[in-house]
């Protein structure tokens, strides 16, 4: 078939289905009603990859991401674009702002499988603002009672925005958590939608006076800060929400999709250094007590963005709703396939065949994590230590299979030093933990030193990130380098997960030092315009924390 005349047929097939929304959105219901559907996957095979995207409104959307149209749009119009994205072969998912959906407008679009293939509604973003969190409680209930309650969309997915189910642990935060653990049981969603915007005032920095690191690095805290939290709220999800399960999905299956920006510092004025109005982060210029030369370099890369989101991945991550785009970019210069492609890049390596590796392992169904840690053993003095990596701007992730036999591992350092990173046990006391070493010789062999950091650590430049992929293997593993290079018989013969590759990767910082905003439109724009400034005003609180 021609291209022309399969186009054809594809603009036949939608201008079809959309008449028929068009014509009467009850009547699609009744014909295409067919019973409660599982949510559709966003993980699945190593093809398929789907992201939410906040301003992505109209479908199909571009490659890898899902438009989610507005309850702010009316019934006509969402259901328009979902027939669209039922089309394309994309999960359906709707945003509900500022007040629940009318009963009138919620039954059909929840009571519907869109055709031509018959889906339903698998994800549904709430976003309510209310000054009072007990009525943004309340809205939320009332649309999870309305998914609940649907023939179709029964089991979808259902989150709030920056609702999560956290107690007390949000390592890196300032101040107050804005919902808790006993909020998001009470209004029984389960999927959390946490908000991870490097440069929000919710964040602790060495531009706040309250960080802990000591090079007075800014882009140290915009980088493990959301990262903190996204593990905090993994950790919660995975204890007491089958969130373990990457396979799964379903109502007890909680997953975290969480809102993902390379910037944003609305209302920080610890990252405001521009006399106009508005918030303006630029490297370079002095910034409170610290000078023009420690604010240099320290936004966050294009290429620390996509590292940020590979580590979200490998912690437990099911996917992200990307806030960074367009006017909402965060980043001056920085668009919206930009911005994309990072994501595209982080999660499952679009642009890399190495980060690709990585995908093979995720996709295998006993893949695990292979660790939550904050606290990673830097070399101090030449002894490892156990160290915050508030202190030391360095982190590892990593996920592995046992079926696969590989390990990957992802070691960032946003620190202006470098550090010596080593890497203690993989997997479960008394299950699978094993060892991980990062030397070997040219037959295979490696060593140890329990007292030092030997065979089982990497140096790790400051301001880059590496990937390191594991075998697993029985190899001889010396007692000592000495031993190692005598070839003498001071060894034991273990099971280890032993380096293959150690690869520099997501290497694209140039933009370290591009200007970070909240969005490109002034203060002084908006005053020239009050109507716009009210529009502004409504849409920049979709991407703040209350």
């Amino acid at each position: 078939m021609s291209g022309l005349r399969l186009t054809r047929r594809k603009s036949v097939l939608r201008t079809a289905a959309v008449a028929a929304v068009g014509v009467a959105v009850t009547s699609l219901c009744s014909q295409y009603s067919l019973g409660a559907a599982a949510p559709e996957p966003l993980n699945a095979d190593p093809d398929i990859h789907w992201f939410g995207s906040w301003d992505q409104t109209t479908a199909p959307g571009p490659t890898d991401f899902f438009a989610t149209p507005s309850s702010q749009s009316g019934l006509s119009v969402m259901a328009t674009q979902l027939v669209g994205s039922a089309i394309a072969g994309k999960p359906l998912a709707i945003k509900v702002e500022g007040i629940p959906m009318q009963g009138a407008v919620a039954g059909p679009l929840f009571n519907t499988q869109y055709p031509p293939t018959n889906k339903a509604i698998s994800y549904v973003f709430t976003d309510f603002e209310a000054s009072n969190k007990g009525t943004n409680l309340s809205n939320i209930a009332t649309t999870v009672g309305q998914v609940r309650g649907s023939s179709v969309s029964t089991n979808a997915y259902v989150g709030g925005f920056d609702l999560a189910p956290l107690t007390s642990s949000d390592p890196f935060r300032r101040g107050a958590l804005t919902y808790t653990k006993t909020d998001y049981d009470l209004v029984q969603v389960n999927m959390a939608n946490t908000v991870l915007y490097p440069g929000s005032p919710t964040y602790r920095n060495t531009s706040t006076g309250d960080w802990g690191n000591p090079n007075n690095n800014i882009r140290t805290g915009l980088f493990v800060g959301p990262i903190g939290r996204m593990t905090a709220v993994q950790s919660a999800l995975n204890a007491s929400y089958n969130g373990a399960n990457t396979t799964a999905v379903g109502l007890p299956f909680h997953k975290q999709v969480p809102y993902v920006a390379r910037f944003n510092n609305w209302n920080n004025s610890s990252l405001d250094n521009d006399p106009s109005p508005g918030f303006q982060f630029h490297p370079g210029r002095p910034l409170g007590g610290l000078t023009a030369t420690q604010t240099t370099d320290q936004m966050m890369g294009r290429g620390d963005f996509s590292a940020q989101i590979m580590h979200y991945r490998m912690r437990g991550a099911y996917s992200v709703m990307l806030l960074g785009e367009g006017a909402n970019s965060g980043v001056e210069g920085y668009s919206s396939a930009d911005a994309q492609q990072d994501v595209r890049d982080g999660w499952y390596g679009a642009s890399d065949s190495r980060v690709n590796h990585a995908n093979n392992i995720f996709n295998q169904p006993d893949n695990k994590v292979a660790t939550m840690t904050l606290n990673p053993i830097i070399a101090v003095g030449g002894a490892p230590v156990s160290q915050s990596t508030e202190v030391n701007g360095t982190i590892w992730s990593g996920v592995y299979s046992l079926s696969l036999k590989q390990l990957d591992i992802l070691a960032s350092n946003l620190d202006s030093a470098g550090h010596i990173l080593k890497f203690g046990t993989v997997g479960t006391a008394g299950v699978d933990a094993t060892d991980v070493f990062t030397i070997k010789t040219a037959n295979g062999y490696t060593f140890d030193q329990p007292d030092g950091v030997g065979g089982r650590s990497i140096n790790l430049e400051a301001g880059f990130h590496r990937l390191l992929q594991f075998d697993l293997v029985t190899t001889r593993v010396y007692k000592s380098a000495a031993d190692l290079v005598a070839n003498n018989s001071n060894y034991d013969t273990k099971q280890i997960w032993l380096v293959n590759q150690n690869y520099q990767v997501f290497s694209n910082n140039a933009g370290r030092n591009d200007v970070g905003i909240p969005e490109p439109t002034t203060f002084g724009m908006l005053a020239a315009a009050g109507s716009m400034a009210v529009i502004c005003r409504r849409n920049r609180s979709k991407k703040i924390e209350a």
